[in-house]
């Protein structure tokens, strides 16, 4: 895994030696790559990116040259296409020294033309700058902290939060937003640390920070074809060349494979480009015959004739502990990393020396896995098309068995700027939380919404951006303490595969009676007939629940830090877990989180030796103490300001 840690003080203030060497030691742990440490005055850079561009050719041991610097990380899937922009073809050059002679020639404005999942920050002296860069997706992690006149900015969140061996104070609206859904993008568990948002620029100047979208879904310009075979054409080729642009790797590859349709396309387009040659992991729960993937699964691997590893994820009584590290977790990570599954996927993972995982998120928001026919109405009457209007209006009606004005109701109230019955039930009804945290915290209890807007974008195209919104937090939020070298990609992300299905009428991705439409036509040929004719997966919560009530019996043995922060009354979290091993309506899935951020509560606090052992003469806040800081009862002692203003250009 490759990485970089940049510390920036733009008034000229020495380094904090201890600061530098602490983040060091932290990077040492994620990266697989030597760490280059390359200084000049008031910057240092720890760079373990395995190449280099003007770097390598302009810098010694222990000076950085005057030109602009890159720091790049990811992989770059339209390599040809800048190539013909910015260098010689006749001359290849590794990506960072492309990306960096195309900065050279073009600036900012070749961020919009690097398609692939990437992270870049570009470090510019002469100008004092710092530009900081992401994905449009954002399946690549890059934060920054600004104190003063100071700026630190990291791919690992580690070494911006424990270098100087003190936790920052907790962000109380993150953890809001992480009890309910996924918080917003650019926020981190902690006040003051920030993550860069995907498809966008961060500048960082003396006194001044910027944030820009360089790139938006809803720029995308219309696609209209005379017949189904050519959408289905189209996507069929956007699809192959999504799946291809994510196996390039020099170790194994593992695909998850559920037996849906997401999954079962990634596996069997793989095949169809490396002949069998990526292995699968599907999950089943024996407890749960309603829910057993390995009927569904077994389908494809008969079909690429190779079977594939099978974890069972089924309720246990056993609770495993965390893989040890040197370094504390800093965000909280979900129950299920401490399940004997997630330790069982750990050992696969290690054993087979498997370095990237294939996942299929994305699938079901993109390509109309949920079959609402709101945006494609939606969009029909923003156009003023009425006999369309009403000739689809019927047919959902049928195929929803609901009356046609109830239908109509719902498209207009998708435009309404406000719908109490819809805001209410997407608030968290979480009673266990304290009356004070729910007032301060309403906002970020309940999940995010959006309305259409009559103009501007059609209805459909604002649908898809938000539900890429939505999934970019998802990504940006989730926290793994398994193999620290696992590279996530998910080829239904692919920037052109989501444009395409973003630029088509709705009407090809879902059909009355028939979900994933323009997905069922296309890989006819590709998928198993098994699948493909599989009915939509049912959501399972008997598991869920067996797992809250042994994770608490568990924790209700100790004293709950959440408790003590004031965040969650115990008396009442108890009676709600209760409730819910009754068969009562509860909210499960915010049970399940205040139980994990619990248990993260208690590393941070098993975790503080690391910190105590970074510090200088002892000058560390123990986990537990920081954490009362999150409701401001206490200073922290910090170098300058932990906040600033971000501007939205």
């Amino acid at each position: 895994m490759r990485g970089h840690f940049g510390i920036w003080d733009f008034d000229g203030r020495p380094i904090d030696e201890a600061d530098l060497a602490g983040a060091r030691t932290i990077l040492e742990s994620f990266v697989t790559f030597p760490i280059r440490v390359l200084r000049q005055g008031a910057l240092a850079i720890l760079d373990a990116s395995g190449n280099g561009a003007r770097i390598a050719h302009e810098v010694d041991a222990a000076g950085i040259g005057g030109a602009d610097q890159v720091l790049w990380s990811g992989r770059l899937d339209n390599r040809r296409e800048l190539e013909g922009l910015v260098a010689n073809p006749f001359h290849p050059a590794a990506d960072v020294e492309l990306i960096q002679k195309g900065f050279d020639r073009l600036g900012t404005e070749l961020l919009p033309r690097i398609v692939g999942d990437w992270s870049v920050s570009i470090v510019r002296r002469t100008q004092s700058e710092l530009i900081l860069a992401k994905d449009f997706a954002g399946t690549r992690p890059l934060f920054y902290r600004v104190q003063g006149s100071s700026v630190a900015w990291s791919t690992v969140l580690e070494s911006l939060v424990l270098s100087d061996g003190s936790l920052p104070p907790f962000s109380e609206e993150f953890l809001a937003a992480w009890l309910s859904s996924f918080p917003e993008i650019t926020s981190t568990p902690y006040r003051g640390v920030f993550s860069v948002p995907p498809c966008s620029i961060v500048r960082i100047r003396p006194n001044q920070v910027v944030s820009q979208k360089y790139w938006s879904l809803e720029s995308a310009k219309g696609i209209r074809y005379r017949t189904d075979k050519q959408y289905e054409e189209h996507f069929l080729s956007a699809f192959r060349e999504s799946v291809r642009r994510r196996l390039d790797s020099p170790m194994p590859i593992l695909a998850e494979l559920s037996g849906g349709m997401d999954s079962s396309s990634i596996v069997c387009m793989c095949d169809q480009l490396l002949d069998g040659r990526v292995d699968t992991v599907t999950y089943f729960d024996s407890a749960e015959p309603g829910w057993d993937e390995i009927p569904f699964a077994a389908t494809v691997e008969m079909k690429r004739k190779r079977n594939g590893h099978h974890i069972d994820i089924g309720p246990s009584e056993k609770i495993r502990s965390l893989p040890r590290s040197s370094v504390p977790p800093v965000a909280p990570p979900s129950l299920y990393y401490r399940t004997p599954a997630a330790e069982e996927f750990d050992r696969i993972v290690v054993a087979n020396s498997y370095r990237v995982i294939l996942s299929g998120i994305g699938g079901d928001e993109m390509l109309g896995g949920i079959p609402t026919p709101i945006p494609e109405l939606a969009d029909l009457l923003v156009r003023w098309r009425a006999s369309p209007f009403l000739r689809q209006s019927f047919c959902w009606a049928m195929a929803k068995k609901k009356s046609i004005f109830a239908l109509w109701r719902s498209v207009l109230r998708s435009f309404l700027p406000f719908d109490g019955f819809a805001a209410s039930s997407r608030n968290v009804s979480a009673a266990w939380l304290t009356p004070r945290f729910r007032e301060r915290n309403s906002e970020h209890l309940s999940a995010p919404r959006t309305r259409f807007r009559v103009f501007g974008p059609l209805p459909s195209v604002q649908a898809n951006t938000a539900a890429l919104e939505i999934l970019t937090r998802q990504i940006s939020c989730v926290s793994s303490p398994g193999p620290a070298a696992l590279e996530w990609r998910y080829p239904f992300l692919d920037r052109d595969l989501v444009a395409f299905c973003a630029s088509i009428p709705r009407e090809q991705l879902v059909r009355p009676h028939q979900r994933r439409s323009l997905m069922r036509r296309a890989l006819a040929e590709v998928i198993p007939q098994e699948i493909l004719q599989r009915k939509r997966k049912a959501y399972v919560s008997r598991g869920l629940v067996t797992t809250l009530v042994a994770h608490w019996e568990n924790l209700r043995k100790g004293h709950l830090r959440l408790e003590a922060m004031d965040i969650v009354d115990a008396p009442a979290l108890r009676y709600s877990i209760e409730q819910a091993s009754q068969g009562k309506d509860v909210p499960v899935l915010p049970l399940l989180r205040t139980l994990a951020l619990e248990y993260w509560m208690r590393d941070l606090d098993s975790g503080s030796s690391f910190l105590v052992g970074l510090s200088e003469s002892g000058k560390t806040n123990h986990a537990s103490r920081v954490a009362n800081e999150i409701l401001g009862r206490e200073s922290p002692k910090q170098k300058g300001g932990d906040s600033h203003d971000v501007c939205q250009a």
